[in-house]
């Protein structure tokens, strides 16, 4: 769960700087530039709200009941 968590972390960070860079080429690709910003943001968010759950111990549990 922590390497998904950082890796969606790198992936929106990622996504976020390629859409900034379109978005600044030229006003034509502002709207895919900003639809790159709006996944890496969305992806940073999950990737943050997965590290903070694990550091706040409320993982999935150990055992399975299935």
């Amino acid at each position: 769960m922590t390497v998904l968590a950082i890796f969606l972390l790198v992936i929106g960070t990622l996504l976020v700087l390629l859409g900034a860079l379109v978005a600044a080429m030229g006003a034509l690709l502002v709207a895919i530039g900003a639809m790159l910003t709006l996944m890496g943001a969305a992806l940073i968010a999950v990737g943050a709200f997965l590290l903070i759950r694990r550091l706040l111990g409320r993982g999935r549990p150990r055992s399975h009941s299935w």
